[in-house]
């Protein structure tokens, strides 16, 4: 079974701080933290039905952030060297270079933390002629079928379908193991390929800026707590919040 993995690297949003209107982004890079689902997913199935896991991933390369991919179980990683690409370019840097792959399944996680962005699965899918599923919370195969729950917010859809195809997936599906030391140790020896790609992009981001909200900052000062609710309920509705 041939497996690829698309991952991120994205900066630490734990770190990124605001500064007067303008965001600091000069901070370390890590993997999207949706794609280590995306990773164990990958390299489940590779454990129990055999095959390659290869991950691949466009733009910021960071060394360390690539390793823990690799150490996480990764046979192979493609680092896609390009221009600054929107969801189109990035989708079109992927399916060029895993087309001469032929895998049976694409996974990526559900989403970026930095940009918020989920469009590049079904792009992907879209350039490669394969069948899509997003929002997976399960995913089982038996030969080239699968059977795949997705998560919908007050429901779930449970969908069958032929490899090869393209998934999405979020945090319920598994749980990312963390790499031991000799894991982490051996993931140097592991290789790394990098390709150059360029294209211009249909979408530039001139700006980044905090979004600012201006709170109302009101206060109740009420002894009864019964009264302090009914000011608050009052409150609420004359914002028309209620």
């Amino acid at each position: 079974m041939n497996i690829v993995v698309g991952f991120k690297v994205v900066p630490d949003e734990s770190l990124i701080r605001v500064s007067e209107h303008k965001l600091l982004l000069d901070v370390p890079l890590k993997l999207n933290t949706y794609d280590k689902n995306a990773i164990e997913e990958a390299v489940s199935l590779k454990e129990r039905n055999g095959g390659r896991a290869m991950g691949i991933t466009v733009g910021a390369g960071d060394r360390k952030a690539i390793r823990e991919a690799l150490a996480m179980g990764l046979d192979e990683v493609i680092v896609v060297k390009s221009n600054d690409l929107d969801v189109y370019g990035t989708s079109m840097a992927i399916s060029e270079n895993v087309r001469g792959l032929s895998p049976d399944l694409i996974i990526f996680g559900e989403q970026t933390v930095d940009s918020g962005t989920t469009g590049v699965p079904g792009y992907v899918a879209e350039l490669l002629g394969m069948p899509f599923v997003s929002n997976v919370r399960s995913f089982s195969l038996e030969g080239k079928k699968f059977v795949a729950e997705r998560g919908m917010v007050s429901y779930s859809e449970k969908v069958e379908g032929e490899l090869p195809a393209v998934i999405s997936v979020g945090g319920e599906i598994n749980t990312p193991r963390i790499p031991s030391v000799k894991q982490i140790m051996e993931s140097s020896k592991k290789p790394v390929k990098e390709v150059n790609f360029s294209l211009e992009t249909k979408v530039k981001i001139k700006d980044v800026k905090p979004l600012v909200v201006k709170r109302k900052r009101v206060v109740i000062k009420e002894g009864d707590m019964g009264k302090a609710v009914d000011k608050l309920i009052e409150l609420l509705r004359s914002e028309g919040l209620l």
